[in-house]
């Protein structure tokens, strides 16, 4: 082909200036083609649904590099879900959580003192819906500590005693919590808010919503500064491949769990900001609650998460985590929701809600 005349030729600096560009959006298309097919690390998004599908969750590792947005785009993957898709936490969990850099990601350590070990749980699994799936994006990673802690469900069911999954599935789990005013976040016992928790101002719409036969749910007064929020629920749902399927937050929610925190390890367990009784009522005993501990740590998985990793979870595998020292921020994605099948509580939390 002819030249063009040298009168018409762009000066050299301009046209190595053109030819970075051009390789520049080359790079970026290719990157993208990657990205439609690759996860990290030469995983493919094929091979990371069959991980989860497998064993109940993956791991991606993009690298530190990677935005909030970068690791919401592989977690929608992940989750198959599109933006729109995806659950909403606050309203809905135990806390109100903040949004992480424009992303859909809210912060995971909300109500969670780094102290503590966060106990195993399923996400929600209080509620009359839960997530699918749960993501978790590593944005920054504690300086010391702060493990991620995974447990099959299968494997727990399997090592569990006959007459403790037969009292489960008999009585379920009532989960209870006190909420404050929103004016009293100073208080050294303020854990989270009726307006967070209704995401209402108005004290008649809280107590409108919080007692709710048909959800199992009962608000009441408990003292001057503190309402108790009380929460039947079974303790197992259907999988679609391993049928009944353990899934509570039975660790993660009985009082127990704040023992060795600096404030509330001196509060009687039924001050603290959380507790779980049986479904009638009656308190966990020790030996209960020692099994329920055992079978976990005999199934856990320990996950060093690094900043760019990008965690998905399905209903199989429960999660929890180590004590930790330094910043650490972890974001938290749900997935669509599960609607709970219709179940019925024992006839003593039926009397307690009609009191």
């Amino acid at each position: 082909r002819a030249r063009a005349p040298a009168a018409l030729r762009p000066p050299p600096r301009v046209a190595m200036q053109r030819l970075a560009l051009r390789r520049a959006v080359s790079a970026v298309a290719r990157r993208a083609m990657a990205t439609s097919s690759q996860v990290a690390g030469g995983k493919s998004i094929d091979a990371a649904l069959q991980e989860i599908s497998q064993r109940g969750f993956t791991v991606a590792r993009l690298g530190a590099s990677a935005s909030a947005r970068d690791m919401e785009e592989v977690a929608l993957r992940l989750m198959r879900i599109d933006k729109d898709g995806a659950g909403g936490y606050n309203g809905m969990g135990g806390v109100r959580r903040r949004f992480i850099d424009g992303s859909s990601f809210v912060d995971s350590a909300a109500g969670a003192p780094c102290e503590v070990t966060i106990q195993f749980h399923h996400e929600m699994a209080y509620a009359t819906s839960f997530p699918r799936y749960v993501t978790f994006a590593m944005i920054r990673q504690a300086a010391q500590d702060g493990t991620t802690t995974l447990a099959d469900s299968v494997q727990v069911q399997q090592r569990m005693s006959k007459p403790l999954l037969d009292k489960f599935r008999e009585l379920g789990v009532q989960y209870t919590r006190f909420l404050h005013d929103e004016a009293e976040s100073g208080a050294p016992d303020f854990y989270t808010s009726w307006q967070g928790a209704f995401l209402t101002d108005s004290l008649e719409d809280a107590m409108r919503a919080g007692n709710n036969p048909e959800t199992f749910s009962v608000l009441t007064r408990h003292d001057a500064r503190r309402l108790r929020h009380t929460l039947w629920c079974p303790v197992f749902v259907q999988h679609p491949d391993h049928g009944e399927l353990y899934f509570s937050s039975v660790l993660n929610r009985h009082a127990s769990w704040l023992d060795g925190h600096p404030y509330w390890d001196s509060v009687p367990y039924a001050e603290r900001p959380y507790q779980c009784h049986w479904g009638d009522g009656a308190e966990f005993s020790a030996e209960e609650l020692q099994e329920i501990r055992d079978v976990h740590e005999q199934c856990t998985v320990f996950l060093r998460l690094m900043p760019g990793d990008v965690l998905v979870v399905n209903l199989r595998v429960a999660h929890g985590r180590t004590p930790y020292r330094g910043s650490r921020l972890l974001g938290l994605l749900l997935s669509d929701m599960v609607p709970r099948a219709p179940c019925r509580p024992p006839e003593a939390f039926t009397r307690l809600a009609a009191a």
